[in-house]
């Protein structure tokens, strides 16, 4: 009856990490873009920092944080076709809400290749692993410090960011993305100027970019202790087993 007792607490000790590391292995976006977006931006071919479409942001004090993912929400108006885009991660100018905006010291950058859809202006999500980001995925993101994300550099199919607009100021620009672990947005800008609208109205209408990144979400300290409890568990079963033999 014991080792029937002791068998059914480890099953049900793995039920448990099983379920526990489904709960925490989905994504978590440090910061998200726009739940919703009504616009896009082209992406430029130029390839310098400051001909760019991105955000400032600063860290959370948790870190260092590592980028395991990014997701673009595109466009083209092309049918069909192929062509490349340049995602950098930089430093910033300042660190001022509203104000900052790439600086020129450049920490990770990868170029990814994308395919569009097969209808013209068609809205799709190019979801990137670290497998694709090479170099971004590599670099650690330290606490409590501004960087900036932007895209630039596009070649093939003419690309676009989509993008939230109409929004009555730079402060609801900055409150349309959501974030997590301590990490805050600081402005978003294109072609390195600070605080973007997309149009001077009146009235002036400003924008967030669909653009997201994060890390892939690890089961927390309790699965791995439950994972142990239940070798443990497993282990002194075996051990009275053998010392009653």
């Amino acid at each position: 009856m014991r080792r029937v007792n002791h068998f059914a607490l480890i099953l049900l000790l793995m039920v448990f990490g099983v379920s526990a590391s489904a709960a925490y292995g989905a994504p978590v976006a440090y910061v998200a873009g726009p739940a919703a977006t009504n616009g896009s931006s082209s992406i430029q071919s130029g390839t310098t920092y400051t001909t760019n479409l991105g955000y400032a942001f600063k860290t959370g004090g948790s870190g260092p944080f590592s980028i395991d993912w990014v997701k673009l929400e595109l466009t083209s108006g092309a049918t069909s076709g192929t062509g490349s885009i340049k995602i950098s991660i930089n430093g910033t100018d300042n660190d001022t809400p509203l104000s900052a905006v790439a600086s020129s010291t450049a920490y990770a950058a990868d170029t990814v290749n994308f395919t569009t859809p097969g209808t013209a202006n068609t809205p799709f999500d190019f979801i990137l692993n670290a497998a694709d980001l090479p170099n971004i995925s590599a670099y650690s993101l330290l606490p409590n410090t501004a960087y900036s994300i932007f895209v630039n550099s596009a070649s093939g199919s003419g690309i676009a960011l989509r993008r939230q607009q109409g929004l009555a100021s730079g402060n609801d620009a900055i409150a349309a993305y959501t974030v997590t672990n301590g990490f805050t947005v600081l402005d978003t800008f294109r072609n390195n100027v600070p605080n973007y609208a997309n149009s001077q109205g009146p009235p002036v209408s400003y924008a967030a970019f669909a653009m997201s990144f994060g890390v892939e979400a690890v089961p927390e300290p309790s699965t791995y202790a439950m994972a142990l409890a239940g070798l443990a568990c497993g282990g002194y079963s075996m051990f009275r087993r053998r010392k009653r033999a």
